[in-house]
């Protein structure tokens, strides 16, 4: 038994989120674990269809099966490989601000002291639209695009469903119901937890784990292995300071080609992309 569908991505754009709402629909089975990474992972890839499948073991009685691992989308092979396995199955992405998407990623690497860069610093080492597994792709992951003309030069455009991220907080429910109707699915659906944060941002209080978040440049100090002994204590809400001006507008004209395919490949508003203050969550 194998999935029907996939949600694809992207990272930082809703997907924890969709994924606990998918999970709570009478007619659809999620696999347990979110983020299999099996199409993205070459070593989970490498373990077979066989070893995929036990992920979705008794779900045949389910009319949608499926599971969650944003990094589909950019992979250079995924889509290959998805389409190599399962040919049918419906996708679903996605799509966010990529600045405020960018943001968000670097500001989770640095929540977890993985990331000794200001964010003007990481602009100029990582800005770039070429996206490499092996590499952080703060930037790269927000030209989708590239990665749904991918997609679509092996998948119809009918198993492709686009979703921008600004639809599921300004109206969750005919978000969630145009996902319902993609799936076939019951689409009277109503959940609670429709606008419910399933990944919220908290950081630790701490004085030591606060020295090591403000002033990144002290993590290289301390090896990778022993930063996790710095998580301690009681945590908090946490919101990402201003991003610099000056990288604001490198990436606001990184971004506007790409934007205004998507914009037009979607038919929908995107204006907002890009306009907001630099200071993001």
């Amino acid at each position: 038994m194998l999935p029907n569908f996939l949600i694809i991505g992207s990272q930082k754009a809703g997907t924890t989120s969709l994924y606990y709402v998918l999970k709570q629909h009478p007619q659809i089975f999620m696999a347990d674990k979110k983020e299999i990474n099996f199409f993205f992972k070459d070593d989970e890839y490498a373990r077979g269809p066989e070893h995929y499948a036990t992920h979705f073991v008794n779900s045949a009685n389910w009319l949608a099966r499926g599971e969650a691992s944003p990094g589909y989308i950019c992979h250079p092979e995924a889509s290959t490989r998805i389409h190599a396995l399962i040919p049918d199955v419906k996708l679903i992405l996605t799509v966010r601000d990529p600045i405020k998407r960018a943001i968000s990623q670097y500001w989770d690497n640095r929540r977890h002291l993985n990331e000794s860069l200001t964010f003007a610093q990481a602009v100029d080492r990582y800005l770039s639209d070429d996206y490499h597994p092996e590499k952080i792709g703060y930037f790269s992951r927000g030209v989708y695009m590239r990665y749904i003309r991918r997609y679509l030069e092996l998948f119809p455009r009918e198993n492709l469903l686009v979703l921008p991220f600004e639809e599921m907080l300004s109206d969750a429910e005919n978000f969630y119901k145009r996902i319902f109707t993609f799936l076939g699915v019951d689409e009277s659906f109503v959940s609670e937890d429709f606008i419910e944060a399933f990944n919220p941002t908290e950081v630790w209080k701490n004085p030591f784990y606060q020295i090591l978040l403000r002033r990144p440049r002290y993590q290289t100090r301390i090896p990778a292995k022993l930063r996790r002994l710095f998580y301690w204590g009681k945590k908090m809400r946490f919101s990402a300071p201003p991003i610099d001006e000056a990288s604001h507008q490198r990436l606001v004209n990184f971004y506007k080609p790409w934007n205004d395919e998507l914009r037009e490949f979607l038919g929908v508003d995107l204006a907002s992309w890009g306009q907001a203050s630099p200071k993001q969550e």
